[in-house]
């Protein structure tokens, strides 16, 4: 895997560090965060006194935990994408459609996130820490996303993040992955059968850009035992329609009130 090394700073590496040990611990003392750490303690407080000073981190019980900042910050970054509401809207009449969890997810970085939606399995520190984001081979979403993208660009993400395997059922080869990014094209929508999690069945579809490109991929998913040939068949369906509705109303939002003819406002540089 490469990775821009030389463009790291390690002080705001350890600020990180320290802030992934505080969530995996649920709160930790300094003396905690020492040990996990394996820095001086003079050199861990600093980092959390600075983390403190700008609202990341609190200290409660002589215990630090993270800052209710961090909820501010996470909305605003659903908030600030120009679909937003579509995308919440669309989410949440999706998921009262199916007993399935629903959600829309985005490539950044070369990784997946989860911007709208309720995931029963995204609530857990481990997840937190480990699976988010998700790395694109494993997930419906991630493959969706990247199954609109043209081969080098896959390959500039692979050559960042490799191809590791989150379960024995992940893809591991750069040859497997585009043959089954090239299923995704001829089929219009992703699967991921406990690639990702293992027993978790997803099938995502991807979102189009009215400027071009993909804005993300709208997905299902639920346990794999729970799934066969005609449940499957029902998701996907209900999947493609909520799709059509969000690319609607992506479209209506971006054309120019100005003329009204379907041209796009060229003052939006939101193409995410």
């Amino acid at each position: 895997m490469n990775s821009d090394s030389g463009r790291v700073l390690q002080t705001t590496s350890v600020s990180l560090r320290l802030v992934d040990h505080i969530l995996e611990l649920d709160g930790a003392s300094l003396a905690e965060l020492v040990e996990r750490s394996d820095l001086a303690r003079s050199t861990v407080h600093s980092h959390l006194a600075t983390l403190a000073e700008h609202g990341y981190v609190v200290s409660e019980d002589n215990r630090y935990h993270l800052g209710a900042k961090f909820c501010h910050l996470g909305d605003y970054v659903r908030r600030r994408k120009t679909y937003h509401r579509i995308g919440e809207e669309t989410v949440a009449r999706l998921a009262s459609e199916t007993s399935m969890d629903a959600d829309f997810a985005v490539e950044e970085h070369g990784r997946v996130v989860s911007l709208y939606g309720d995931l029963d399995f995204a609530h857990s520190t481990r997840f937190l820490i480990d699976g988010s984001p998700f790395h694109v081979h494993t997930t419906a979403s991630g493959k969706a996303i990247i199954a609109e993208y043209d081969d080098a660009r896959v390959r500039s993400i692979v050559d960042r993040w490799g191809l590791p395997a989150a379960t024995d059922r992940s893809i591991t080869s750069e040859e497997a992955l585009f043959e089954e990014l090239e299923r995704v094209r001829d089929r219009g929508f992703a699967e991921s059968d406990g690639e990702a999690i293992e027993g978790l069945w997803a099938v995502g579809i991807p979102v189009a850009s009215p400027r071009g490109g993909v804005l993300g991929s709208l997905n299902l998913s639920g346990p794999s035992y729970a799934v066969d040939e005609e449940k499957r068949a029902a998701q996907v369906e209900l999947l493609e329609r909520a799709v059509e509705s969000f690319e609607r109303g992506v479209r209506e939002l971006y054309r120019s009130p100005s003329t009204g003819d379907g041209s796009l406002d060229a003052t939006d540089g939101s193409e995410e």
